[in-house]
């Protein structure tokens, strides 16, 4: 009797099991950048992919930095970030797989619509920042190791401005909706991608400077590696990265728009 118990036991055991690696083979954990989620596009983009794979998505948004992280510990299947060095760096270090870059927009500067530094009078963001500085005028940072907080430090460090800790700019900690909210509140400066700008920003901000040539903004999909961390959904990872990279996903990236302005481009 005992043994028929012990045999019944372990039958449950097996199938309970069975039935755990099942429903996680059912869901696909992503990590993505704030600005995709702020923009809208992921709202757009989930139920299109879930209609050709029915995977139950469940989202993490953070910053680039704090997404790639999460990919490091394993407890996400795939990354959608916009930090190019980085993702060199973990594709480097042998966590992440399957690299593309999926699409792209760009950095904007914006600031109130009387532009008290006068920045438009300006051509490029090296000169704009310069101006910001000198003036000490209000600029807003996320300040959060994301993708734009570290292209926006890239940009301080070209023209040998280090202003972290200065009176005149302010660090949120936060994503790129909230520290926009917080620009247009203290009337200051702040760059930003165009998307989330174009969709979140009131009557009172514009955009007063753009520069293509130094603040494009790609955005790259990663796998993370299935031999680094145990309990990858790594065939999941894969279907949503060639999805992204297919022309339906393309077709559906660049058919995201708002009042008719297209926010993000698939990549060549």
């Amino acid at each position: 009797m005992k043994y028929k118990l012990c045999v019944v036991g372990i039958v449950l055991i097996l199938a309970s099991a069975g039935a755990v690696y099942a429903e996680s083979a059912k869901t696909l954990r992503l990590a993505t950048t704030t600005s995709v989620d702020n923009s809208g596009l992921l709202d757009f983009l989930l139920p299109e992919f879930k209609k050709d794979y029915p995977y139950d998505v469940t989202v993490t948004v953070v910053g680039s930095g704090k997404a790639l992280r999460l990919g490091r510990s394993g407890a996400v299947d795939v990354v959608w970030v916009h930090s190019p060095a980085s993702e060199r760096k973990f594709v480097d270090e042998g966590f992440g797989v399957s690299h593309k870059t999926v699409m792209r927009n760009d950095f904007i500067l914006a600031g109130p619509v009387d532009d008290p530094a006068q920045i438009s009078s300006e051509k490029n963001i090296h000169d704009a920042l310069k101006k910001i500085a000198s003036a000490g005028t209000l600029f807003v940072s996320r300040g959060d190791d994301s993708g734009t907080n570290k292209k926006e430090l890239s940009l301080w460090d070209a023209v040998g401005v280090d202003p972290v800790g200065e009176d005149w700019y302010l660090e949120t900690g936060q994503g790129m909706g909230t520290s926009l909210k917080t620009a247009q509140q203290n009337k200051a400066y702040i760059m930003i991608d165009r998307a989330t700008f174009v969709v979140r920003h009131d009557a009172s901000y514009k955009i007063v400077l753009e520069d293509e040539g130094n603040l494009s903004n790609p955005y790259s999909v990663m796998a993370v590696n299935p031999t680094k961390q145990k309990a990858i959904n790594f065939q999941a990872a894969i279907n949503f990265i060639d999805w992204l990279d297919s022309p339906r996903g393309k077709l559906m990236i660049a058919a995201f728009k708002h009042d008719d302005e297209q926010l993000y481009f698939p990549a060549d």
